[in-house]
Formats: structure tokens, C-alpha cells, sequence
């Protein structure tokens, strides 16, 4: 199989729509939740779920020549904690990390902490971003959100915490 690559990096959410398209809805049709890690995977990184240090909620690590790029979540994190930090961690990739040879090793490359958390970070915020399209596409969440669903029900459909899709309803504009 050869390598899937995310051309169009104009904004995270062009590149989650791309992503989603080359990988788990190449037919342009979707299945919620989306899977972060069958995407990972689909593009050559090895999601893992390591015990990270308490203040670490994932990272993004190329450690040996020949290997694929790992996207590593806390194990101990909620499952919806897990598939948000999988797919910021896809969306460094994308976004810096993409092009880079199979033989190189970066060591850990990014890391998804308090600090990304608190939206000062361009690359933290483009990576926030990106993973809240691939998880939650716009178009979707309008659509679902206009037949009257809750916030609730919204969250438990896309596999996401309440707290990620009340910030993506808000982002969205339709509160």
C-alpha cells in the first residue's frame, strides 16, 4: 500500500476532512464514532496507549530509523481523552511530520500537556483543532445538532467528552 499523504494543510479542518477522506471514508461516507486510531493507522503511525507522567496526556514520538511515528495516549485517560490526544497527535503529523524519511529518528516530538491545553501554541492549537474536526466534522454535528439532538447525545454519537463537543458546538456557532 502506498503512503497516504494530506495535501491540503490551509486550515485543520480542510486537513481532517482530507484525512478522513483518504483513510476510514474514502466513499465520502462516515461512521460515527470515527476511529482515531484505525486513522493512525491507516496512515502509518502506531497509536499506543502508554502510563505517561500525570501532567502528559499524549505524545507524538519517531524514536528509531525504520519504524513508524507512534501517537501515544495515557492509558489511564478516559476513552474519550484517549481518541481526542490520538487524533491531535495525527494532526501533528500532518500538519509538520508527514514528509518525514522513514530512517530518521526525532526522539519525542511533540507532547500534549497542560500548556496545549490552554490554547497560547499555534502548533497546539492547529492540532486542537484538527483533531476536533476529524472527531467531530462540522457538517455532521450541524446536521445532528438541527434535528434537535442534545449535547449529550451528541458527545456519546461522536465519542467525545460533553466538555469537548459543548466547545465544538460553541465553535461552530450554534449555541
Amino acid at each position: 500500500m502506498s503512503k497516504i499523504t494530506v495535501d491540503n494543510l490551509s486550515t485543520p479542518a480542510a486537513a481532517a476532512t482530507e484525512t478522513l477522506l483518504k483513510t476510514v471514508a474514502p466513499d465520502g461516507y462516515l461512521n460515527l464514532p470515527v476511529d482515531p486510531a484505525r486513522v493512525a493507522e491507516m496512515l502509518g503511525i502506531q497509536p499506543q496507549k502508554l502510563m505517561l507522567d500525570p501532567d502528559v496526556d499524549g505524545l507524538l514520538v519517531k524514536d528509531k530509523a525504520g519504524e513508524p511515528f507512534k501517537a501515544v495516549s495515557d492509558v489511564y485517560a478516559s476513552p474519550q481523552r484517549q481518541r481526542f490526544t490520538t487524533a491531535h497527535e495525527i494532526g501533528h503529523w500532518v500538519h509538520k511530520y508527514q514528509a518525514t524519511p522513514d530512517d530518521a529518528v526525532l526522539g519525542r516530538v511533540e507532547s500534549r500537556d497542560d500548556t496545549s491545553s490552554k490554547g497560547i501554541d499555534p502548533e497546539e492549537i492547529w492540532a486542537n483543532r484538527f483533531a476536533a474536526a476529524l472527531l467531530m466534522p462540522a457538517a455532521i454535528v450541524r446536521r445532528h445538532w438541527g434535528e434537535g439532538r442534545t449535547r449529550d447525545e451528541l458527545a456519546e454519537m461522536f465519542g467525545v467528552s460533553r466538555r469537548s463537543m459543548d466547545v465544538r458546538i460553541a465553535t461552530l456557532g450554534l449555541q
